[in-house]
């Protein structure tokens, strides 16, 4: 007895219709995929406890800008304040206080640091004015701080005005990013 070995007519035609079927199974799972609900194309949010804003205090809204990798967004401001208390000293203003919530984002993938003796606060006289270095270490807010990579942080810069001085905007500046060469441009950002 002979054996021989055959192939079925059939085969060929087989193997092109799984081939086939293949591809049209693939490329609907692809198109189920990107074709999803208007939620499944939204990333989620982080739900972050909101803060009572303190005495005196407005809250602005919109009041965010970029410098370098990072994004600073204005979140609570109040002005004309002719005193500061910490935990372990008071303090009268020389002309008066203004207070400025930054929330600061690092959105790169390196170490941003926030220096505060940097920032500057302009009335509408246009004059810039310096952090108030008092204010600030009674009130315990950090000199410089390191925001690692996709990092938040929130703290308030203090600045003491000549009496009768309306703030008109807060600059902000960012660290050079890897590899720059001078430093970024600041943000600017209007105050109400």
């Amino acid at each position: 007895m002979r054996l021989r070995a055959t192939r079925p007519r059939d085969s060929f035609a087989g193997a092109a219709l799984t081939v086939a079927a293949s591809a049209a199974l693939a490329a609907a799972v692809a198109f189920a995929g990107s074709s999803g609900s208007k939620e499944a194309e939204t990333a989620p949010t982080y739900r972050i406890p909101a803060e009572k804003a303190r005495e005196g205090e407005s809250v602005p809204e919109g009041k965010t800008g970029r410098s370098a990798d990072m994004t600073f967004t204005v979140i609570g401001f109040r002005e004309g304040m002719t005193e500061v208390m910490g935990t372990h000293a008071a303090m009268g203003s020389k002309g008066t206080f203004t207070r400025i919530r930054v929330l600061a984002v690092n959105t790169g993938r390196d170490i941003q640091v926030f220096d505060t003796w940097k920032q500057r606060l302009v009335t509408a006289d246009g004059a810039a004015h310096s952090p108030d270095v008092n204010a600030t270490m009674i009130k315990r807010q950090p000199e410089r701080l390191s925001v690692g990579s996709f990092m938040r942080a929130e703290f308030d810069l203090w600045f003491d005005v000549p009496r009768g001085a309306k703030a008109k905007a807060v600059r902000l500046h960012g660290s050079p990013t890897v590899g720059a060469v001078s430093d970024p441009a600041p943000a600017e950002i209007t105050l109400p």
